[in-house]
C-alpha cells in the first residue's frame, strides 16, 4: 500500500467555500450595478429638466429686461398666452416688437413673436416650442417692480418647481 504524502487538488469543502464567496461577491456587484443605473437615470432626468428650465429663462430674460410694457393674464387669454412683453422694434427679418409665452395643451411651453406684417402693422405669429419637458404650470406675477416667474415641469411623473425673479430695466408705463 502506498501512502500519499503530497496531495494535490482541492477538497469538496474548499470548493464549496470558494463557490459561496464567489456567489456573494456576484450578488453584491450586481446590486451595485443596478443601483448605479437607477441613480444615473434619475440624475440624467434631473439634468434634462434643469437644462429645459435654463432654456426657458435664457429665452425670456433679455425680453423681460428690455420690455416697455408687460401684460400678465390671470388665466390664459383667448390666444393662450400667459404673459406678453412689448418693447421697441427689433430689426430682424421681419422686424418684431413683442413676444408672448404660454403653454399649449399637453404641456408644451412655447413663445411667439409679434412680427411686422406690413410697415407699422404687427400681428402675433405662430407658437414655437423649444424644450422637451412637459410644463404643468407657468405663473407670472409682479411685486415691487420685480417680475416673478414660477414654472412647474414634469419628467417621468416627477414634478420640479423653479422660480426666477427679474427686474425689468424699463418699468411699466
Amino acid at each position: 500500500m502506498r501512502i500519499l504524502k503530497s496531495e494535490k487538488g482541492f477538497s469538496l469543502v474548499e470548493l464549496l467555500l470558494v463557490l459561496g464567496i464567489m456567489s456573494f461577491l456576484t450578488a453584491v456587484i450586481y446590486g451595485v450595478f443596478i443601483n448605479s443605473g437607477i441613480v444615473f437615470n434619475f440624475n440624467t432626468e434631473k439634468i434634462n429638466v434643469q437644462q429645459d428650465h435654463r432654456a426657458i429663462v435664457d429665452r425670456m430674460a433679455p425680453y423681460i429686461r428690455m420690455a416697455n410694457n408687460i401684460t400678465i393674464y390671470d388665466s390664459y387669454d383667448s390666444n393662450g398666452d400667459k404673459v406678453r412683453l412689448e418693447f421697441s422694434t427689433i430689426s430682424d427679418s421681419p422686424p418684431y416688437n413683442g413676444i408672448g409665452f404660454g403653454i399649449k395643451s399637453g404641456g408644451e411651453f412655447y413663445y411667439r413673436k409679434r412680427r411686422e406684417t406690413s410697415p407699422g402693422n404687427f400681428e402675433w405669429g405662430n407658437r414655437m416650442t423649444f424644450i422637451n419637458s412637459k410644463v404643468n404650470s407657468f405663473d407670472v406675477s409682479q411685486s415691487d417692480g420685480m417680475l416673478i416667474v414660477t414654472i412647474e415641469m414634469e419628467e417621468d411623473g416627477r414634478a420640479y418647481l423653479f422660480q426666477e425673479k427679474f427686474y425689468p430695466r424699463v418699468p411699466n408705463s
